[in-house]
C-alpha cells in the first residue's frame, strides 16, 4: 500500500515538474491566456507583456520547486523511511496542485479564456 501511494505521489512530481519546466521555457502565453484577454501576444503592450511572463515564470517556478521536492521526498522515502515525509509529502505535492487547479478555474470562470486541466 505505501509503495503504491508513493508511486502516485512520484507521477504527481513528475506533473509538477513537466508543468513548471514548460511555464518555465515559454516566451509568451498560452492560447487560452489570449482568450482570457481576447488580445494576441503582439498587441499588448510590452510592459504588459513583461508582468504576464514574469507571473507565469513565478507559477512556473512554485510548480518546478513543488515537483522537485515531491520527487525527491519520494525517492528518500523509498531509500529509507517514509516516516519523516508522513505530513510533508501530501502538503507539498497536493497543495501545490490545488492551488494551480484553482488559479486554472479562476481564469475559466471570469474571462473567456478556456483552460485545459492537466
Amino acid at each position: 500500500m505505501l509503495k503504491s501511494s508513493l508511486v502516485i505521489f512520484l507521477l504527481l512530481g513528475l506533473n509538477l515538474l513537466s508543468i513548471g519546466v514548460l511555464y518555465l521555457s515559454i516566451d509568451e502565453f498560452m492560447p487560452y491566456h489570449s482568450e482570457a484577454v481576447q488580445a494576441d501576444w503582439s498587441e499588448l503592450d510590452t510592459n504588459f507583456q513583461g508582468l504576464i511572463l514574469g507571473l507565469l515564470k513565478a507559477l512556473g517556478g512554485g510548480a518546478f520547486v513543488a515537483g522537485s521536492a515531491t520527487i525527491l521526498m519520494v525517492i528518500a522515502s523509498f531509500r529509507k523511511s517514509a516516516q519523516p515525509y508522513t505530513m510533508l509529502l501530501p502538503f507539498v505535492s497536493t497543495g501545490y496542485s490545488v492551488l494551480l487547479c484553482y488559479a486554472t478555474y479562476t481564469v475559466q470562470m471570469n474571462t473567456q479564456g478556456n483552460p485545459r486541466f492537466f
